[in-house]
């Protein structure tokens, strides 16, 4: 009998590779730049609701570019630092 608590999907299950990662980096990165280009858009139509949300937007799209890039680039599969004598 399955266990009835396990409720997630196989997709949140499967292992984390390295072309996951970089999936998963695109996806950040793409919608940072779609919530960038709303703002953007509704700046032109209503510029002070788009002032007053700008401190909460923009360092979000920030860190969603940061952390997308970051994921996309990031060769963690083999470091460069890692001796494999040590392990």
């Amino acid at each position: 009998m399955p266990n009835p608590m396990n409720v997630l999907p196989d997709l949140v299950t499967r292992p984390m590779t390295v072309e996951r990662s970089r999936w998963l980096g695109r996806g950040l990165m793409g919608v940072a730049t779609l919530a960038a280009l709303w703002w953007l858009r509704r700046l032109t139509r209503r510029p002070v609701t788009s002032i007053l949300l700008a401190p909460l937007l923009l360092p979000a799209v920030a860190l969603g570019l940061w952390a997308g890039f970051t994921l996309t680039v990031l060769d963690w599969d083999a470091p460069a630092d890692f001796d494999p004598d040590e392990a």
